[in-house]
């Protein structure tokens, strides 16, 4: 039996959770020089998303078959 793995990814309940097409069609409303600099953040943040799934869920030995 596989062990359960926690979400490593930190949640706030301080703001709410949209998909990322509707967060994309926020950020295009925005002006050209605030979506780039929103861009950056977001980007910044989902490859920190990506970096922490990879070390602390994929990289599990239950995985690494």
């Amino acid at each position: 039996m596989y062990n359960i793995v926690e979400n490593p990814v930190p949640y706030s309940g301080f703001f709410a959770t949209v998909p990322l097409d509707e967060l994309q069609a926020r950020i295009e409303q925005l002006p050209a020089k605030d979506k780039a600099l929103v861009y950056t953040f977001v980007t910044m943040a989902m490859n920190e998303c990506h970096r922490l799934v990879d070390d602390k869920i994929l990289s599990k030995e239950i995985f690494a078959q």
